[in-house]
């Protein structure tokens, strides 16, 4: 009882502190409420420290009363929880501490998983007439891991890990499910538009790169951004210096299921290709202490302004992805090539807190022309649809991949040419599986055979994508 009362002490204190160490000022709660905590019972606002004063009594009810044990940390981390869950927002949330190492290893960029970013509402907020409130949501696959050898997309949604249904779990405890076991199956339950499917993945150690380069013609130079982390800035100005050493007067980024991170780091990126002009218009909560936050560009630029950049996106380019197409396209420099961005305008922070983090939403930002975005994306310039499939054909899909019939050809047909992959399309065109997937299929099956050193840096064979930014280009 002792432990839970300081507990809800600390918490009283803890909640200005929370919006202190973030916002720099706060006033301690203490000083705002009355000694006698008489709270008139007809006003539908009370103060935060009646609400603990009224938890603490429950508790020393509870704690006398309750037939059986009570646990103290349990009970610490659902009182946290249901703070954070009181707020309503999907992107808040408590990270507790039997959860804190795998967060840690999802932030250093490798860990044991199948290899994806997801996204899922909090349970306490799931409305059973809209599946996007309750499944996880596939934000996008890590290039080359399982998820996306498997074919998984952006905004593919999983009811089911293993037959254990996810409707009840929080964000990071799916994520925990996902991750399984080196060499043990997992299969997924997977909806995709109105087609519902299995897919059985093995997981294995991942590893999200940041960046890769190469030359894909004449004088066009690609670079892929995976997802922004502290040094992918850094990496980002290597891979453009060396694409100009080789000759690029022309370039293609690619952001196709870049599901963001650092800001900073897209922020750099687009400082790089920028003479001037407004990056990111950044508005926090009226009484925060923080000013709206309108970012230049001030940096010298690496590029010439004559030289053409093309932008690639899709449904899985998200937050500081979505920073960086708006901050290139708003200000004309950058066409951009793809479907309609996912839509995340806000940003959070994380901290600390009693051994786990928190994650909260705490900005609104805004493209240079005032855009919001949130919630509605970017469209593209140039639109290049995403295919889509019947429930016939998505049935065909799951029985052919049960087949094992990919691994068998390749090893059959090595080498990875347009030829074996054309002849691949052919042989199994009574399969019912549509031919653009197919040639999809064997081309990543080909691609993840290799050593990530010699993957080609990007398909212009069958790649509907680069074919359209190619186009654009020339």
């Amino acid at each position: 009882m002792k432990r839970i009362a300081a507990f809800l002490l600390f918490l009283a204190s803890a909640s200005a502190l929370a919006a202190g160490a973030l916002h720099e000022e706060y006033t301690p709660l203490a000083a705002q409420t009355p000694s006698h905590l008489a709270i008139d019972a007809s006003e539908e606002a009370r103060s935060i420290s009646s609400i603990l004063y009224s938890l603490g009594n429950l508790y020393a009810y509870l704690d006398t009363n309750f037939l059986y044990d009570i646990d103290p940390d349990e009970m610490e981390t659902e009182l946290i929880s249901a703070m954070i869950d009181s707020l309503g927002d999907r992107y808040s949330y408590y990270i507790p501490p039997d959860s804190a190492s795998d967060f840690l290893e999802d932030s250093e960029g490798e860990y044991v998983g199948i290899g994806t970013y997801l996204t899922k509402m909090n349970p306490a907020y799931a409305d059973p007439a809209d599946p996007e409130t309750y499944m996880v949501i596939i934000a996008s696959p890590f290039p080359g891991g399982p998820a996306d050898r498997a074919n998984l997309r952006p905004r593919d949604m999983i009811s089911a890990v293993n037959g254990e249904d996810v409707s009840p779990l929080t964000a990071p405890e799916a994520s925990k499910l996902l991750r399984g076991h080196p060499g043990e199956d997992i299969t997924l339950t997977v909806h995709r538009g109105t087609a519902v499917f299995e897919i059985t993945l093995q997981p294995e150690k991942v590893t999200a790169p940041s960046t890769a380069a190469g030359m894909i013609g004449e004088g066009i130079g690609y670079i892929a951004i995976y997802s922004f982390s502290l040094t992918t800035g850094e990496s980002f100005r290597k891979d453009l210096e060396s694409l100009m050493a080789e000759g690029a007067d022309k370039l293609i980024i690619d952001l196709r299921n870049n599901g963001g991170g650092t800001v900073q780091s897209a922020l750099e990126i687009a400082d790089m290709l920028l003479s001037s002009g407004t990056m990111l218009d950044t508005r926090y909560k009226p009484g925060s202490g923080r000013d709206e936050s309108i970012i230049t560009a001030d940096k010298e630029v690496l590029v010439p302004e004559e030289m053409p950049i093309v932008l690639i996106v899709n449904g899985g380019t998200a937050s500081s992805s979505e920073i960086l197409t708006g901050a290139l396209r708003d200000n004309g420099r950058a066409l951009v090539v793809g479907s309609r961005t996912f839509g995340k305008g806000i940003s959070q922070e994380i901290r600390p807190f009693r051994g786990g983090y928190i994650q909260i939403t705490t900005g609104h930002f805004y493209t240079p022309s005032g855009n919001d975005i949130h919630e509605v994306g970017i469209a593209a310039d140039i639109a290049v649809e995403e295919p889509e499939y019947s429930d016939e054909e998505m049935e065909a899909f799951e029985s052919f991949m049960k087949d094992d019939l990919l691994a068998s050809y390749a090893e059959d047909h090595p080498g990875y040419t347009k030829e074996n992959i054309e002849a691949f399309a052919a042989m199994h065109e009574g399969s019912g599986v549509p031919e653009d997937l197919l040639r999809i299929l064997i081309r990543n099956e080909y691609i993840y055979s290799m050593d990530f050193s010699e993957r080609p840096v990007a398909d212009t064979w069958f790649d509907p994508y680069i074919a359209a930014a190619l186009e654009a280009l020339s």
